[in-house]
């Protein structure tokens, strides 16, 4: 069985990647892996990610 994850921020990635690097790096280390990312905002200054792991 898996188990999903929603993630939702609001900093500006496209300025900060590595603070999204780290952010999405840190999940990994708890199992996580990244199954989409989609950019939400006209500037592209927020993203949803959608992780999955094994339950």
């Amino acid at each position: 069985m898996k188990e999903y994850k929603v993630l939702k921020s609001t900093f500006n990635w496209s300025e900060n990647a590595k603070k999204f690097e780290d952010l999405l790096n840190d999940y990994a280390r708890q199992g996580w892996t990244v199954k989409d990312i989609e950019l939400i905002g006209g500037a592209g200054n927020s993203f949803i990610a959608l992780l999955e792991k094994e339950k």
